[in-house]
């Protein structure tokens, strides 16, 4: 059952920032399972019938829905071997955090986020994405404004100048980027020490992402409606 977290494992996640390498790791490996690792997957399987309330497909392994704290390192010039952020993300099979829409919630030693959309997404999608919104401007706006007035924000990776000049003004700023998310991020990790109740506060986030990710989602289809692969 999961109450909460304990500060340690803020504590454990500073310190590897400072400590990234195999030796300090391995001897602090059981501190990593014991206050990141097991709270995480307890959490992730409480959450698990609310995210799949927003979409039944998504993977029910919990190994796959919790991040690993190993990085991958071999395509990166980054080679520090061990994040210093965790993350539970919701997506479907044989995709990484990076492929297709995600419903995530994520610890850092500052703080949290979590929210609905890419951690990046292709070109194609995004042409499909534009194209949808451009279809239908009010039907995108109310979902938008919605999650707007429950405090969401469009996370977005913007283009420098305005690509899409004709596309109507009030689209704008949602057509012109490379990539996006809905989310909410917050300094502080008080919220989350035990006794906490966010796992109460994301089912009901979750529930308010639900109709946008359902839209965005859509987008994640080829023409012919089968689920991209890449």
């Amino acid at each position: 059952m999961f109450n909460g977290f304990s500060p340690e494992a803020f504590r454990f996640l500073f310190e590897i920032g400072f400590n990234n390498n195999t030796e300090w790791f391995e001897r602090n490996r059981e501190r990593y399972k014991q206050f990141v690792l097991e709270p995480m997957k307890h959490l992730a399987a409480e959450l698990m019938p609310a995210a799949l309330a927003v979409d039944p497909n998504f993977n029910r392994s919990l190994n796959a829905t919790v991040s690993r704290i190993r990085r991958d390192t071999r395509f990166t010039k980054d080679k520090s071997p061990y994040r210093n952020h965790v993350w539970i993300g919701y997506r479907y099979p044989k995709t990484r955090i990076s492929e297709g829409c995600a419903l995530w919630f994520e610890i850092t030693p500052e703080g949290y986020d979590y929210g609905a959309g890419f951690y990046s997404a292709d070109s194609s999608l995004m042409e499909r994405y534009r194209k949808k919104l451009l279809s239908d401007p009010a039907g995108f706006l109310e979902l938008a404004h919605a999650l707007e007035s429950e405090g969401f924000i469009y996370a977005a990776d913007a283009y420098k100048k305005q690509h899409f000049p004709d596309a109507p003004k009030e689209l704008r700023s949602y057509i012109n980027v490379r990539s996006f998310a809905w989310e909410k991020s917050f300094g502080g990790v008080r919220e989350l020490i035990e006794p906490s109740n966010i796992e109460a506060r994301l089912k009901h986030e979750f529930e308010l992402l639900k109709p946008m990710y359902t839209y965005i989602n859509s987008i994640s289809k080829t023409e012919e409606g089968e689920e991209n692969e890449e």
